[in-house]
């Protein structure tokens, strides 16, 4: 497998001058061999490794491994593009997708993903995209989430063609558990929550399935007198079913909460599986993708359209995936929110597009790599490599280069000549834009660096070679190619804070022209990584995204 990350990783490195990227040979692996999903960790190690072997090699270097692959290229890369597989029925102007979330959390990597397919195969067949807020459950939707959800998607460049929420069509449900129910179709259910759920799993027949229609309808209208727990409408479908979801399902409770955008109007609420299948008949949706963990559900909402004389739209299930050790589970978040494990839901180790719009990540490398993943069903555990190659590729171009330490170690120059300041680009491909460094004869660099390189020559970038110690001696003012090159910082700084991908907080100090930098500016601290600016005031705060 390694000649075969050696080959993508150096055809790359040519083909993009000189760098090869991590997601880029992923993707090529992948192509090559579908069974490298299943082991995406440990292929993703090795193609990291490889990746950093090969930029280190020089262009004639480079070039020469590709003669040994006997490999030829262009001159020109067009790099590939992702394209969706065709959706089976689709019709050009007739395809109608949804986006479902519940108004319970806020928007994640894997939800994002879902959002994001819908609206692209909607895109791609010139159809209609829908977001339909699913807000059955008064007790976990809350205003602050519907507002959160519809900012991310924005953000991220997912439009919808019409906004709908579910709370909007309560009048509708009650219609339709009418019909059903004067269609003998389903039953009111009195029976404790416990005794419900140990016949399900015995599969015993409940006594209330025997009412007869006109009992069934009488109990239905006395519902809304009822408390909380005390009734439910459930479908008439199979008490002994193979698939547990077909086993006489609830369709209707009683919640007694105040709805975020109702109040206390309703207190009958349709539980999922009836409420998804309804709006998506009520909507014409054609085709939904969804992630794989509702596939147990399909046959039981196409049960419900099916009994309603409407055709069920066409399902694709995705597999799941996750960010290793990163929780994405609503509930799990909340605990961990509400324990003080985490500072909210923009934590930078979360995988919320809010935490990874504070770090720093950019929505295309977002969207790039999500469309990576592919529409597949296997379920996969990834690392933060991949998303971070498609993050660098692209705020590299852009973010502007400063110095920092993080850890100071306090250095005097002896012999420093007379020098305010020195010029050094604000980024390495554009020579013209400078900043003004200041320079003093005390000045600061790594703890980490002093103590590797102490007493050796060092190159201070953009100031000039040193022999590193307590009272270092200055040799020049060139920077010895074969020297160890460090960044620097003069006792003319400004205080920072860092926050890491671990939550931890790091104090270091940076160059004064810091302090003239804007929130939501992306820079680079040279050798240390990409950071966002969260505060910019007298308190200068920074979220780092990635090296």
């Amino acid at each position: 497998m390694k000649d075969s990350i050696l080959k993508h990783a150096v055809i790359n490195a040519v083909e993009h001058g000189g760098k090869a990227d991590v997601q880029a040979v992923l993707k090529k692996m992948i192509a090559e061999d579908q069974a490298v999903k299943n082991k995406i960790k440990e292929v993703m190690k090795e193609i990291s490794k490889v990746v950093n072997e090969v930029n280190k090699m020089s262009a004639e270097e480079q070039k020469k491994r590709l003669d040994a692959f006997g490999i030829k290229i262009g001159k020109k890369s067009v790099e590939e593009k992702y394209e969706l597989p065709e959706l089976p029925g689709a019709k050009i102007g007739k395809v109608v997708t949804a986006f479902p979330p519940e108004p319970s959390k806020y928007l994640h990597l894997g939800a994002s993903k879902a959002a994001l397919v819908n609206f692209m195969y909607a895109k791609k067949y010139k159809g209609k995209f829908i977001l339909r807020f699913e807000d059955s459950n008064p007790e976990l939707a809350k205003k602050e989430y519907y507002k959160i959800i519809m900012d991310g998607l924005k953000w991220l460049g997912i439009k919808w063609d019409k906004l709908d929420y579910l709370s909007n069509h309560i009048p509708d449900y009650y219609s339709t558990v009418e019909q059903i129910l004067a269609k003998n179709l389903a039953y009111v259910c009195t029976c404790k929550q416990e005794e419900i759920k140990r016949k399900r799993e015995a599969g015993d027949v409940c006594i209330h399935r025997m009412q007869s229609v006109e009992e069934n309808l009488k109990m239905w209208g006395k519902m809304t007198k009822m408390k909380e727990g005390e009734a439910i409408v459930r479908l008439k479908i199979d008490i002994q079913h193979p698939n547990s979801t077909m086993r006489d399902p609830a369709i209707i409770r009683i919640i007694d909460a105040p709805h975020p955008r109702t109040g206390s109007k309703f207190r009958l609420w349709p539980i999922y599986d009836f409420a998804t299948s309804m709006l998506d008949i009520w909507e014409g949706v054609t085709h939904r993708v969804r992630s794989k963990e509702f596939e147990l559900r399909k046959e039981l909402q196409q049960h419900i359209q099916k009994i309603l004389g409407a055709k069920p739209p066409y399902i694709i299930e995705i597999g799941r995936f996750n960010i290793e050790g990163i929780p994405s589970s609503g509930r799990i978040i909340r605990e961990m929110i509400e324990t003080k494990q985490l500072s909210g839901w923009d934590d930078p180790r979360l995988t919320t597009i809010v935490a990874l719009k504070r770090r720093g990540f950019v929505p295309k490398a977002i969207t790039e790599f999500l469309t990576s993943t592919g529409v597949t069903k296997t379920e996969a555990v990834l690392t933060w490599e991949p998303l971070e190659a498609e993050n660098r590729k692209i705020i590299d171009q852009k973010a502007n280069r400063y110095f920092a330490v993080l850890e100071p170690e306090e250095i005097t120059i002896k012999n420093l000549p007379k020098v305010k300041f020195v010029e050094s680009p604000l980024h390495p491909e554009n020579k013209k834009k400078t900043r003004k460094i200041d320079v003093t004869s005390k000045i600061f660099v790594e703890k980490a660096d002093f103590e590797k390189y102490q007493n050796n020559e060092v190159g201070l970038i953009n100031l000039g070679t040193v022999i590193l110690k307590k009272d270092a001696k200055f040799i020049s003012a060139d920077v010895k190619f074969e020297s160890q090159k460090i960044q620097w910082v003069s006792e003319k700084n400004v205080k920072i804070r860092v926050v890491m991908p671990d939550g931890s907080t790091k104090e270091g100090i940076a160059e004064r022209n810091v302090a003239k930098l804007k929130v939501n500016q992306l820079v680079q601290f040279v050798r240390i990584g990409f950071c966002r600016v969260d505060k910019a005031d007298k308190d200068i705060v920074l979220y780092y995204s990635h090296k």
